[in-house]
């Protein structure tokens, strides 16, 4: 009896787990821009370092469930207009990027938040 329960559980609870499993740096690395694009209306310049506070990947309770964090520091240049169109300075700064992932939500997976993180958002 108690080997079927654990059969039973385990096939409701793996999958659940392997579904809802956080990607690692480069897969967050390659999403970072495209989520960038619908949340931000300039890219950033460049990518300076994966984990620059060498924290790893994270796990943080918000209100929508469990998100892993990553963070990331970015280039990100001054525009000046030409016409209607931005063009990058070279001149800008460097930016702290937390980029959070919960691969368990369907509605908004990714959210990202410039400088340090909001607790409890």
């Amino acid at each position: 009896m108690f080997h079927l329960v654990r059969v039973i559980l385990s096939i409701l609870v793996i999958p659940y787990v392997v579904w809802a499993s956080p990607g690692n740096y480069d897969e967050a690395t390659k999403l970072l821009p495209q989520i960038w694009e619908t949340k931000y209306p300039l890219p950033y310049g460049k990518l300076l370092r994966k984990d620059p506070l060498n924290q790893g990947i994270r796990q943080i309770s918000r209100k929508k469930g469990k998100y892993w964090v990553y963070n990331f520091e970015v280039f990100m240049p001054k525009y000046e207009r030409k016409g209607t169109t931005p063009v990058p300075k070279e001149e800008g700064r460097n930016i702290l990027v937390f980029f959070f992932w919960n691969p368990g939500i369907s509605e908004e997976p990714h959210r990202i938040e410039l400088g340090e993180p909001h607790e409890g958002k």
